[in-house]
């Protein structure tokens, strides 16, 4: 009977002279030897930590992953040796607060690098928004952005980089700016705008490499909703009702001085955002052809989106009675002007209340609600090919029967004309 304990058969050391020893051991069950394994110790003088341990079926197997080990410690040891005794020191002194927060040091080092070794790592936030707004400065004089985009854009940089003056650009972080958002205390909306503009900065800086990272990367979605919200946050969008549109037409109809007629329709009928109604000329609305279409061309789209839009039946009727049909489908001197003249109309047509793009809103809404058919919806409306933004904010919950009576607004019968077919 053998003894009930491990037996050590022999021993020896591999590789020769590596100090590594590898032990023959009886493997026992119940008293019984049922074969041998082999047994790698690694002392603790050349793993410069805890003497290692580890037990191989085989002896090839052993000794195999005991030259293994020998031949990383002593690369080690040379690298150990490559350093000079002031990098010795500091890795020493650092080791035990990286250990304290679970980094390693190659953790450590790749962070350092992504964050310290941007070629303009020492340029203000300043400096980086003064220089992108010169460059949008200079694609406005060559008539490549519009006005309004290129003064949100410099009023809305200009007041970030006030808000971190004197700062250097890649020191800025995601919470920081996080924080700096909220103090605004605006709205959702706001709130996207200026994420929109602060990632545009980054992205100018990251491509100059003035920064080796965009810190908006590092806003968690959590950061994001607290922030913009989630989606529409299941509030419906605001649309008129068949009623309150005609009302609406109505106005505009009897004040033609306001000079809104066209505009109305166009909004109501078409889904024209604000700002391309301003910029739109007649020449562009042929609702006298066979196809009814209205043209918005790269000079007038929301970011370029072009796009061909049907002009419905009865749009074509209230179009037919507008006044003058030439130049510009509504004057339009500056942004404020217009809002006072649809102030007004609004008082005329006795709206206590109004919704922003509530007739956008109308539109898409009713379009669907029709048709059913949220893509080419999406079309008509100028978004991308994904219909989620008529999903999010445009369609509520309307019915084809008010959809079609939404449809079947026409002028009233003693302002019709017919109008003649090209």
């Amino acid at each position: 009977m053998v003894a009930k304990a491990h037996g050590a058969l022999k021993s020896w050391v591999f590789p020769k002279a590596s100090g590594i020893r590898i032990r023959e051991m009886l493997n026992l069950h119940d008293g019984e030897a049922y074969g041998a394994s082999y047994l790698v110790v690694i002392p603790a003088k050349l793993t410069g930590r805890l003497r290692e341990r580890k037990q191989f079926k085989t002896k090839a197997e052993a000794e195999e992953w005991a030259e293994k080990q020998f031949k990383g410690c002593k690369k080690q040891g040379e690298d150990f040796f490559a350093l000079t005794d002031a990098e010795r020191r500091e890795v020493a002194a650092n080791m035990p607060l990286l250990r304290e927060h679970g980094v390693s040091i190659s953790e450590a080092v790749r962070f350092a690098l992504k964050h310290l070794r941007a070629e303009g790592r020492g340029k203000t936030l300043r400096q980086m928004v003064d220089e992108l707004i010169a460059s949008k400065a200079q694609r406005f004089e060559r008539g490549d952005l519009r006005q309004r985009s290129f003064e949100d854009f410099r009023h809305r940089a200009e007041k970030f980089a006030e808000g971190f003056d004197g700062r250097i650009a890649a020191e800025v972080s995601a919470a920081e700016i996080k924080k700096w958002v909220d103090t605004l205390k605006n709205g959702v909306r706001s709130n996207k705008n200026y994420l929109a503009v602060i990632g545009e900065v980054f992205k100018f800086a990251t491509q100059k490499k003035y920064v080796a990272f965009s810190p908006l990367d590092d806003l968690t979605d959590t950061d994001r909703k607290e922030l913009c919200g989630g989606g529409n946050d299941g509030i419906e969008p605001s649309v008129l009702t068949p009623d309150e549109a005609e009302r609406l037409l109505k106005a505009a109809l009897d004040n033609p001085d306001l000079g809104l007629l066209g505009a109305i329709v166009l909004a109501l009928f078409c889904g024209l955002r604000t700002q391309e109604i301003q910029r739109l000329e007649w020449s562009q609305v042929r609702f006298s052809e066979s196809q009814p279409v209205v043209t918005i061309g790269a000079k007038i789209a929301k970011k370029r989106r072009i796009r061909h839009v049907e002009i419905s039946a009865n749009a074509v009727q209230w179009l037919s009675i507008v006044p003058e049909c030439t130049g510009t489908v509504t004057q339009c001197r500056d942004r404020n002007e217009y809002q006072k003249r649809f102030r007004k109309l609004l008082g005329f047509a006795k709206f206590e209340h109004w919704e922003s793009n509530a007739m956008r809103h109308s539109f898409g809404s009713y379009h669907y609600a029709l048709h059913g058919n949220p893509l080419e919806t999406s079309r008509l409306l100028g978004h991308k090919a994904s219909d989620q933004v008529l999903f999010d904010h445009y369609r509520a919950l309307a019915t084809k029967t008010q959809a079609e009576a939404y449809f079947a607004i026409c002028p009233p019968a003693k302002a019709q004309k017919v109008v003649a077919f090209a």
